[in-house]
């Protein structure tokens, strides 16, 4: 009997193995090395043909993912920091040395005489290397640290076995939609994550000491419930993103000078030839099932970082609004580059608003980190820099303002006595800032030295068109619906009253958005959002008004995905403008208590997200039948998702056919770019305009449907019009014919 409540003993104060830089010394060097003999000793036995089922995989993605972040933090000397912090930052960490170490490889060993340095071998020993060095300075640098032995607290609500479900449930409704046609239990998913809105705006069921755990299973789920479809990806930008992470494992090296923006990106022709060759998994399904892992750690840092500025029902509905946003679960699926960008986005945000980290560390986090997101994506890098520059000036102004001026004037004018952007309960003084003008040159430089030299500075042409289009049609085409796409989208009319309904729902968040901060500025002692934070999000909400009016603006990256980054720094206060209004009706109305449904804001509150959530997902379209939107719910209808047929088809041509031009139409485009970006062309609205002697390659929905999808751009805003199929295949013979895609010539 003692023995046994010894053991229970032991169970329940486990050590946390999210915060092994907590540990004693002793006990770290003890575990961390059992766990990298038991990796290594799987990978060999798998090499000699003894395959544990999903041992390696598992055992590689932790050791990848996990390990040489934590050694950074214990080199660091950070400790104390919390589980969501420990595990964000460890991870965000090793991201980072994984790309450093694929760039540095790369560089090094040709000049060594290793032409292939993403090989198996090579990089392999190379990371396992780079880890050892990792340990030798992590235990030589924290020598002196005597551990804390933090307990691995699991809440005994049984909301945990209930959340753990949701991404089984993904996964399985996603098989049984590929394979069998059924959707039930992805709508069965979906009403289970609106039930959670409720039940937290309710304060039901769901404690908050689970709020965190909630927020990963539900954003894990609405990606796994979208990604998983199909045994091939789905979407657009990722088939260029597959083709160059291909374009690396095949040779076994990468090619710097190839002249795509996308090809200067770490996070894709490093980072996934990297967990390719290690897990032994093939690059799609490193995309499919290994970046949403990843990309769902972004909602829990935001959480972590409204949480720490306000409380924890308000950073569940801040996640909560932002994962619900359709591009979240959507577009994103398909720009795995941008993922791995704003998980260090997220990291930037958490490190920046740590008022009490010892700077020196705080500084050398934000500047990985940023090094990280420039190397992931542009765009996004580009976004957060112009960002930059207007927030600190929104900082530092007023600042010098009551430093430079007489005591009488300042005294005498309201606004500088007090400053609405100052630290809540202080007077004004010049506070402890984290956005300092040295970062902003550190990160200025370094965008610049990596976008002009990576990719034959493609990236930085890019912008510098976009900016020079965007300055000569400025003053002429403003708020113009051709040329602002976000324009465009708001003027458009909505294809039936119930998505009419759903652009008025969108617009009410941007409404509650602007409420927020108006809210947020009026009363900094009441809502403690940090300066940084505050400034930037000012500046995020221009950025949503200049995606409305600028020509050009939002198409450079799609208005969708602007939003979609804005609400990374907005989303809380679209929750703080509902409870501002709200506590502005109540006020009004005396007797609030006996109004029915309104029990209070976050009840309120939850009704109208999880209604934009059901929006957004696509399940009310699909209840009632009207132009349905889903990706994963509606099995039928023209989208970018490519069943295996279609893949070996364009493989054929690929591969088996001469070497010629191949027409395609606007959707099986995409599928094309991910096996050769050069050969393809746009299927013209004239028949008579395909050149003699190419390829035309169908799809299946153009075999089903005998239909062709026809685009158009104009300006900013693309069209598209379907076109009878039998016009393009007159005079043309079959060559290839598998019943799920045809190529003629």
């Amino acid at each position: 009997m003692q023995i046994a409540d010894q053991r229970t003993r032991d169970i329940m104060h486990l050590l946390n193995p999210f915060r092994m830089n907590d540990w004693d010394n002793k006990t770290f060097f003890r575990v961390f090395q059992t766990i990298q003999l038991v990796f290594v000793g799987v990978v060999c036995l798998s090499l000699i043909g003894y395959h544990i089922p999903i041992a390696r995989e598992v055992l590689a993605f932790l050791y990848l993912t996990f390990l040489p972040g934590i050694l950074v933090l214990k080199a660091l000397r950070l400790h104390d920091l919390g589980t969501i912090e420990t595990l964000l930052y460890s991870v965000g960490l090793s991201l980072a040395v994984l790309m450093l170490t694929g760039l540095a490889a790369n560089i090094a060993y040709p000049l060594l005489g290793y032409a292939q340095p993403f090989s198996f071998a090579i990089l392999f020993i190379t990371i396992v290397a780079v880890v050892q060095v990792l340990l030798y300075l992590a235990l030589t640098r924290d020598r002196e640290y005597t551990g804390t032995r933090p307990e691995l607290g699991i809440p005994s609500s049984p909301a945990v076995p209930f959340l753990m479900l949701f991404p089984c449930i993904a996964i399985i409704g996603t098989y049984m939609r590929d394979n069998y046609h059924m959707v039930t239990l992805l709508f069965l998913l979906l009403i289970l994550i609106a039930a959670v809105g409720f039940a937290v705006g309710f304060d039901r069921l769901i404690p908050a000491s689970c709020y965190p755990f909630a927020v990963y299973t539900l954003a894990l789920s609405l990606l796994y419930h979208t990604s998983l479809i199909s045994e091939y990806i789905w979407g657009y930008d990722i088939h260029h993103e597959l083709h160059l992470a291909t374009s690396v494992l095949i040779p076994g090296f990468w090619d710097m000078t190839m002249p795509y923006n996308t090809n200067g990106m770490l996070s894709v022709v490093a980072l996934v030839p990297i967990y390719s060759l290690v897990t032994d998994l093939d690059p799609v399904w490193v995309f499919k099932i290994l970046y949403p892992i990843l990309f769902a750690l972004v909602p829990l840092g935001l959480y972590r970082a409204v949480e720490k500025q306000t409380d924890a029902r308000i950073g569940f509905f801040s996640v909560f609004f932002f994962f619900s946003f359709f591009t979240f679960y959507t577009e994103m699926i398909s720009l795995a580059r941008q993922q791995i960008a704003e998980l260090f986005l997220m990291l930037t945000i958490l490190a920046m608003i740590d008022k009490t980290m010892n700077r020196n560390k705080q500084a050398l986090l934000m500047v990985t980190f940023a090094f990280a997101m420039i190397v992931s994506h542009y765009g996004l890098s580009y976004i957060y820099f112009f960002s930059l520059v207007p927030a600190w000036l929104l900082l530092v102004i007023p600042e010098r303002l009551k430093s430079w001026l007489p005591n009488w004037i300042t005294k005498s004018m309201a606004l500088l006595k007090s400053d609405p952007l100052a630290p809540p309960a202080t007077d004004g003084g010049v506070p402890i800032r984290t956005l300092v003008l040295p970062y902003i040159l550190i990160f200025a430089a370094l965008a610049f030295f990596w976008y002009s030299t990576v990719a034959e500075g493609t990236a930085l042409a890019t912008v510098t068109g976009i900016g020079d289009k965007i300055w000569t049609t400025l003053f002429m085409d403003s708020f113009n619906p051709t040329t602002a796409q976000g324009m465009q989208i708001l003027t458009s009319q909505s294809t039936t009253p119930l998505h009419g309904l759903a652009k008025l729902v969108h617009i009410a968040t941007q409404g509650l958005i602007a409420v927020g901060l108006l809210a947020t500025l009026l009363k900094r002692e009441r809502w403690r959002i940090e300066p940084e934070y505050l400034a930037i999000s000012l500046v995020f909400l221009l950025i949503n008004v200049a995606g409305i009016a600028v020509p050009f603006f939002a198409s450079s990256l799609n208005t969708s995905r602007l939003y979609h980054i804005t609400l990374i720094f907005l989303a809380p206060f679209a929750i703080i403008g509902g409870i501002a209004i709200y506590e502005a009706i109540a006020e009004k109305i005396r007797t609030i208590s006996a109004v029915p449904f309104m029990g209070s804001a976050y009840q309120a509150l939850s009704v109208f997200f999880v209604v934009f959530f059901l929006f957004n997902s696509g399940f009310i379209y699909q209840v009632v039948d009207d132009n349905p939107t889903s990706m994963a719910l509606e099995t039928t209808g023209d989208k970018p998702v490519f069943n295996s047929k279609e893949v070996q088809g364009a493989r054929w041509v690929f591969t088996e056919g001469v070497e010629r031009p191949i027409y395609v139409d606007g959707t099986r485009w995409w599928l094309l770019q991910g096996f050769d970006p050069h050969r393809q062309r746009y299927i013209p609205a004239n028949a008579s305009l395909v050149e003699p002697g190419t390829y035309l390659y169908f799809g299946t929905y153009n075999l089903v449907r005998d239909s062709i999808r026809i685009e158009e751009r104009e300006h900013a805003v693309t069209t598209a019009a379907y076109t009878d199929a039998g016009w393009f295949t007159q005079n043309r013979h079959r060559v290839y014919d598998n019943a799920g895609s045809a190529i003629y010539w």
